[in-house]
This record gives structure tokens, sequence and C-alpha cells, in this order.
């Protein structure tokens, strides 16, 4: 009976999880984001224009100076997060670097949200260069999030408790509701101590840790000298950036209360997967205080707090982010296109900002407007009003050009960018806003190196994620509009009266004009043709790929030849990419063959295309070297095992190292063994075919696919073919991968006849290797063997434990030491293969699918313990 490996559970439930969750995500944050604007509009809806200004009238310069200094003091403490979290992780980092890195995370964490990715991401591009490994970079953006995550509630418990009376007013809660709320928290946190306290583990991994067994998983915790210390920290950083808000309200109300409140609000604007929480950290505070402060001033209040702790901390964020990646300005054009860095995510997020300033300033009268109204005429100011928040709207979808580094997302931001500052001042002096927007195109152009990419901007793939951050955007646009023009005399009229007259808002005209925008573009997206998933090559295209190959020092590239895999060529058809789709992996196998300057842009061009079919990309056998190329791309590794190489250069067979295989050579030339070459189409096919039949019978097997060529003539013909002759037949053979380089080489099919001497396949290896040694070659690769070079250390990642679990344990299936043992007698040294694929549960499915497309499905799972 056939089985299905695609339904066969759990793998169906996890690949239905992994489609859909990112709607379900998106679906959920849009729900959280418009219910906290309903409710923000209802608790705001009796405030006028006039109570707003009479709040910001009594605003004193003090007030400002205290939130300011707490949250200087808030971020001295994100900065005592890192060096905590440092030494959970076990790694030594320069003080310098540790400021930079925190102020630069935690900005960026606080203002996107998802602060273990965002600021994760930061964290790589920083401390990489200092010799950390993922592993390290993941443990302390976990340590920084977990900390504040299991801190909040125990802090919230205690300021609860210290004035009951309070908090039942403002969280209208019964006394003994919050007894026993805070109480469960207290009990919660005492059990599981007690708990951990019974499950210590012995083992140390570094003088700040302590390793702790839970249920079947060993997890790494700090000590308690270390737990105190961050515990310590983090009251502060809660107290402090309390603080910036608590100085900025007219009446303040009882601290503790106040801090309990606040940080209700945090964990609900956190929970809510709304990027910064926005809207929904608003809602709470205004419901839990504005009877008791007004909600004027609070209004006010939290609009401040946002641009003291949020808005202003990312310019020193991304000024530090922008010199780390501008060390590289000097750099040759080729290092610079072949370097990956954080400059392109940083520039799109600028420049997505910029668009929202420019559509939300559209709201402001602006400065001196009798003056310009004197100078300039009211329907050019109208039409500059307009033109304006269009372009802002242009800058939200640029972002996702930038993003992608686009060499035309670029160019023409540089040119919105200019104008916009030029209409800025043309629409009422907004000379902040236009020297921002200008200091913003400087730096553009100051990265120019970033944007390497020659596709144009309608090949970027529709993203119904960003699409609904824009309209979000937007919509709280309107929102603003409605709620300071409330008190003026409105009409449903005004939405599609598009004539210039000033009796109609600007404010309201811009908001349908960005509205209509927006719309337009994303239907474009929708309704263009899409890029074709999977196209058999022709022959011109094999032809291409052939030169390439032979033009390259990546022999692997060969496989392309064997016509099962589709090809992506870049633009001027000097690289390429074979890639084949099972289920929803697109696979791509290999890095990308040809011109190195190609790769990143070839690497993007294939998410492009991932993401045009809503597919999961994923690269099978890839560097190391080239690791930041697919982190650019959003991307995790998974190491899948190393490939033997051999160094002709050092490889001496006369040496004592060797006398083994010396005397293998030897004796194989006594017994009668040959080894002959045949060049390109002039293999004896018939004989060859009788090996290879007998090779796939005594196995059990059939022709595998993708990641191996399969034994045709159309195929091997385009490669040396290598046969071992005895007693006048052959009686095993390989096609050999090479290039014209003379760089490196390798074998792809290997058959043979079951009753061979016992020598013969070491005879064989030996032969090559001294072959490639003659011809001047650098490298000959024995190939991957899988799982190899896994460890099973504590704290190493779970997907690789258990790869080494089956590396030791799994010879019923597949002989993985004994390949190893094989290969070992030759190589002179081991380089890491990893695959990179999306996070969260897509490395499972990945595998998976992968799996069965190298097998040709389930059934070519076959038991090989020869091999």
């Amino acid at each position: 009976m056939k089985i299905s490996a695609r339904k066969v559970l759990p793998w169906q439930f996890i690949e239905y999880f992994t489609r859909y969750r990112q709607f379900l995500a998106l679906l959920f944050g849009l729900s959280i984001f418009f219910i906290a604007l309903i409710v923000c509009w209802h608790l705001l809806k009796e405030i006028n224009l006039s109570e707003l200004k009479l709040a910001i009238h009594n605003l004193s310069m003090r007030t400002i100076a205290l939130s300011c200094l707490s949250a200087i003091g808030s971020y001295l403490m994100l900065i005592c997060y890192e060096w905590s979290a440092a030494r959970y992780a076990g790694v030594n980092l320069k003080p310098s670097t540790i400021i930079v890195g925190g102020i630069c995370a935690s900005a960026i964490g606080n203002a996107i949200g998802l602060s273990a990715l965002s600021g994760g991401a930061v964290r790589c591009r920083l401390y990489f260069k200092q010799g950390l490994t993922a592993i390290d970079v993941a443990r302390m953006s976990l340590f920084v999030t977990l900390s504040l995550g299991f801190s909040l509630p125990l802090f919230a418990a205690i300021a609860a408790l210290i004035h009951p009376h309070q908090t039942m007013l403002a969280l209208h809660m019964t006394k003994n509701s919050v007894w026993l709320t805070a109480g469960s928290i207290f009990s919660i946190y005492a059990l599981l101590l007690i708990f951990l306290c019974y499950h210590r583990l012995p083992e140390r991994p570094n003088e700040n840790t302590r390793l702790f067994k839970l249920f079947r998983w060993t997890i790494r915790l700090p000590n308690i000298q270390l737990a105190s210390c961050q515990l310590v920290i983090t009251l502060f950083d809660a107290v402090l950036a309390g603080a910036i808000l608590y100085f900025l309200l007219p009446i303040q109300p009882n601290f503790f209360t106040f801090i309990m409140i606040y940080i209700l609000a945090l964990v609900a604007g956190v929970l809510s997967h709304v990027p910064g929480g926005v809207g929904v950290f608003e809602a709470i505070m205004l419901a839990s205080l504005s009877s008791e402060i007004g909600t004027a001033s609070l209004t006010v209040a939290l609009v401040l707090y946002r641009i003291i702790y949020i808005l202003l901390p990312l310019i020193p964020a991304s000024i530090l982010l922008l010199a780390n990646e501008g060390k590289n300005f000097l750099a040759p054009p080729q290092a610079k296109e072949a370097k990956t860095g954080i400059a392109a995510s940083v520039m799109a997020a600028t420049v997505f900002f910029a668009g929202v300033v420019m559509m939300f300033s559209s709201v402001l009268p602006g400065f001196n407007r009798k003056l310009i109204i004197s100078l300039i005429p009211e329907k050019v100011i109208n039409i500059a009003h307009l033109s304006a928040s269009l372009i802002g709207v242009l800058f939200l979808l640029l972002a996702m050009g930038l993003r992608r580094r686009l060499f035309s997302a670029w160019s023409v931001s540089v040119i919105l960018l200019l104008i916009g500052s030029a209409l800025s001042l043309l629409r009422g002096l907004h000379w902040i806003e236009a020297s921002v927007l200008l200091c913003v195109a400087i730096l553009l152009i100051h990265f120019r190196h970033a944007f390497y990419r020659k596709s144009r901007l309608i090949v970027i793939p529709f993203s119904f994620n960003f699409f609904a951050i824009c309209f979000c955007t937007i919509a709280l646009f309107v929102w603003v509009i409605l709620f300071i023009y409330q008190d003026v005399p409105y009409s449903h009229s005004l939405w599609w009266q598009f004539e210039l007259d000033s009796k109609v808002p600007r404010a309201l005209r811009a908001a349908l004009g960005s509205f209509i925008l927006l719309s337009c573009v994303m239907l474009f997206w929708i309704f263009r043709p899409a890029l074709p998933i999977l196209t058999t090559p022709n022959n011109d295209q094999l032809s291409k790929a052939y030169q390439i190959v032979l033009d390259s020092k990546q022999p692997e590239g060969g496989l392309a030849m064997s016509g099962d895999k589709s090809l992506l060529f870049n633009a001027s058809e000097t690289a390429f990419i074979m890639y084949s789709r099972r289920g929803r992996s697109m696979v791509a196998l290999y890095d990308p063959i040809g011109d190195n300057a190609e790769k990143a842009d070839l690497i993007w061009s294939f998410r492009d295309l991932c993401d045009e079919h809503h597919l999961r990309p994923v690269f099978y056998q890839v560097k190391a070297a080239n690791l930041p190329f697919y982190m650019d791309i959003g991307l995790r590794t998974v190491k899948l095992g190393e490939e033997a190489l051999v160094n002709l250069k050092i490889f001496d067979l006369t040496s004592k190292t060797y006398k083994d295989l010396r005397y293998t050579w030897n004796r194989g030339q006594r017994d009668g063994l040959s080894l002959k070459f045949y060049p390109p189409g002039t293999a004896p096919l018939e004989q060859l075919k009788a090996v290879s039949d007998a090779w796939l019978k005594n196995k059990h097997s059939k022709e595998k696919k993708f990641s191996l060529g399969s034994f045709s003539k159309q195929y091997l013909d385009n490669f040396t073919i290598a046969a071992i002759e005895y007693e006048g037949r052959i009686i095993a053979f390989v096609n050999l991968l090479e290039t014209n380089q003379n760089y490196s080489a390798s074998i792809d099919l290997m058959r043979v006849v079951q009753d061979i001497p016992k020598l013969t396949m070491e005879f064989l290896m030996v032969g090559l290797i001294l072959h490639y040694q003659e011809k001047g070659f650098k490298y000959f690769s024995l190939g991957m063997v899988p799982l190899a070079g896994m460890q099973r250390r504590r704290g190493a990642p779970m997907i690789q434990r258990l790869g080494a679990l089956v590396f030791r344990r799994g010879g019923r299936f597949y002989n993985f030491q004994g390949l190893r043992r094989f290969k070992e007698k030759f190589a002179t040294h081991w380089e890491p293969r990893y695959m990179a694929v999306p996070a969260g549960l897509d490395p499972l499915v990945a595998i998976i699918d992968t799996t069965m497309l190298i097998s040709g499905g389930i059934t070519g799972l076959k038991k090989n313990k020869s091999s």
C-alpha cells in the first residue's frame, strides 16, 4: 500500500500551520489594531483641539527635561541588559561594542516590536564581526526578551499589593480579585523556583549559568547571582521607562499604581503583535487613567512619551548603525557588492518613516501661512499639499524595494526626497521636515553601494502583510484627521470633491488621494502576470549554463545538465541558480553558480520568485562563506554535514601518512586493475549501462534525482568518464565534474558491479586524486557525508543534537559512519555544508520536502547500509 508522506501526521499539521500562520498572525494583529483605534476614538471623542493646545501649553520645560533624563536612564539600563546577556551567553565583548549593541538593538526593538527578532537581527550584524556565532546571538536576544517578560508580572503583582485600594479603582476589580490575582502570580513563581531547585544539574556551561532538567529537555538558565542582578536591572528599567510618562502627567497618581498599569499596558502591546504596540498601549492607559487625569492631558503625555522613548532614540541608533556600515565605504566596488549589511534595512525603515511624516504633516497649517499665501497662489499650495501626501505613500511602497536592495527604488527615492523637501517648504515653510528629507537623501546617496540589484520595481513580489501595514498607516492618518477636525462642519461630499478649493480640508483630500493611490498600486500588483514557477530548460539555456560552469570554480554546477531542474539566470546571464519544487518548498541546489559579484542579487531574485507564489525558499548544500547572503534575506541555517576535500597541493602519496593508499595503488595495478579516462562523448555507453543496471538492481533502487545526475546519454556526454577495467571489462565508472579553471573537481555518478576486487574503490579514488594532481587542480571533492560534524553538546540546537544521534545510531538506515571512515582515508580537511530555510517550523518541512525531492518520493527512501 502506497503512503503519501504529505498525509502523515504531524507533517500535515505542520505544513498547514506554516502555510497559514502569517495570515492568522496578520488577521489577529489587524483586529487588535482596529479595536484599539475604536476604543481610543470612544475615549477621545469629547476632546477638542483647543483642549489639546491648552494641555500642550501647560507643559513645562522642567517636565520634558525630567522625562528625557528618565529615558536616558532607561536606555542605560538597556545597555546593562546587553552586559548581562553577554555574561549569560559566555562571550567576551568590548564595552564599546556592548554600548552600541544595547542602544541599537533596544531602540529598533522598541520601535518595531518583536524585539527578539528585530533586535536579534541588529545583534547579528554587529556581533558577527566580533567572532560570535548565531547561537551566541540567539542566546543573548532570548535572554533580553525573557528577562523582561518574566520580571514584569512579578513587578506588577508587587505594585498592586502595595496599594490595593488604588489598584481596585484603576482596574475596576474587587479587593479579593486583586489579592487572588497577585497571590496566584507569586505562587507560580514560587512553584517554578522549587521545581528548578530539584531539577538542577551539576554541569555548568560557564561561571554565570546552570543547567536544569525540564522534563525531557535540558535548559540553560542564569545562576542566582546573574538572575538577581538582572532582576534589579529590569526593576530600574521599568521604573525609569514608566517615569518618562509619569513626569509628563499634569496630575500624578500614586506611582506604584501607575507603574502597575504601565506594565500591564506594555505586556498587552507586546502580546498584540502590533508594531510598537501602537494603539493598544494607548487604549489601556486611557481606559485606566483618563477619568483621574483628564483625557486631553493624558493624550498629549502619551504622544510625547512615544516621541521621547521610541522616536528620538531611533536617531542615534540609526546613526550608529549607518556609521558601522559606512566603514566599508572606502572598500573597492567589488567588495562592497559582495558584502551584505544592515544599511539597506535601516535606510528602508528611514524612508518609510519619512513617508509617514509627509502624510501626517498635511494636517499641520505650517509657519508664516500669510506670507506664503501672499507669495504663492493658494491653489498651488493645495497642489503641494496633495502631492506631498502622495509622495509619502510612494515612500511607504519604495521602502519595500529598498529593503530588497533595488537600484531602481534607490534612484526614485532620492529624486522624490529632493522633490518632497521642496514641497515641504512650498506648502508652509516646514523647514524641519525639509531638512530631514534632505538628510535622508544624502544618506541614501552615501550608501549607494548597498542597492546593487538591477531588477525593476514591478518585479517586487506582492506582500499582503506590507500592504496591510500601509493601509493601517492610512487608517491611522484618517483617524487623526477626523479627531482634529471633529468640530468642523462635515459633509460626505468632501470625500469626492477634487476641485482645489480651500473650503475642502487639504488633509481629507490627501487621505482620499493616498487611499486611491495605494489601492491602485495593490490592484496592479495583484493582477499583473505572475512569474512562472518551474520551466524546463531548453537546449540554449543548458548551453549557457554549461558555459557558465566551465568558466567558474564550481564544478558542482554541472548537475544542471541533467535537465530536471529549472534555471534562474541573472540579467547579464553570467550566473544561475538551479532549483526544483516539492510541495510548498522551492529548493535551490548549491549556491548560485557563476560570477561571485552576482550571488547576492541572484539570491534575492530567487526569494522574489518564491514570495511571488507564496512558497518557502530553501537553499540546499550551501557553503559557510555565503551564509551572510542567506541571513540577509531572512533565512536561518541548519547544518547538513561536511564535505570531504583533498588539497592536491599537499597530498603526497609517497609520504608515510598515505602508506596504506600507496599499497592499494600498487597492489591494484599488480592485480590487473587499470584506470582509463574517456573525454566527453567518447565513453562506451553500452558497457557503462550494463554496469549501471547491475548496480541499481543490486541496490534495489532507482535513479536518484535533483542532487545527483542520472544515467542517460544526453547527460553523460557532457563529462569526462573515468572507468576501472579488470580482465578486459569495465567493472566500475564515475562521471567527473570539472571546470576550465583547474580549481576543483568532484565526482557525480558512481556505479560498480557486484563482484569486484576488494580494493577497487580505494584504487579508483587514488587514481582520480593523482590524475587531477597531475593536471594542476587545487582541490578534489569526495562529496558530502550527511550529518557529519554535528555535536551532541548541551546547549546545541535541538536539530543538531538530533542529527548527531542519527549519525551515531542510524546505521540501520544509512551507513553514515562507514562513509565517513572511507572518505577520511583521502580527505585532507572537511568543510561544513548547510541548508538555508525560513525560521519557525519551516526547517522540519523543508528537510522532508528536500529528502523526497532527492529520493524521488517516499518509495525512493531505501535502506542502504553499504554506501
